[in-house]
């Protein structure tokens, strides 16, 4: 449970309430690759267009930094790392296929 900021009396609710947002963000990345697997396996008559969607490193990680507050870099790297994890998986199952 994420418990409001200013209802945190104690360390507990602060540990719980940061696990919980760390579980949340794991199942969000979890969701955002198969959101991601299946752009890929689609053939639209947009794919190139697509697939600029499915790059994680566009313009919109600055806006989204500024909006939270957050170093540029820091969310541009980790979008980088998620997008070569991404990345690997499918060059990984590419090999397993052949």
């Amino acid at each position: 449970m994420i418990r409001p900021l200013e209802y945190c009396v104690n360390q507990q609710h602060i540990h719980v309430s940061v696990d919980t947002i760390d579980s949340r963000i794991v199942e969000l990345l979890a969701l955002r690759k198969t959101y991601v697997e299946k752009g890929k396996s689609l053939n639209d008559v947009q794919e190139e267009e697509g697939q600029n969607l499915i790059r994680n490193l566009n313009p919109n990680y600055k806006i989204l930094a500024e909006r939270f507050n957050l170093p540029t870099e820091f969310i541009q790297s980790i979008f980088r790392e998620i997008e070569n994890y991404i990345n690997q998986d499918f060059i990984v199952k590419g090999y397993e296929q052949q």
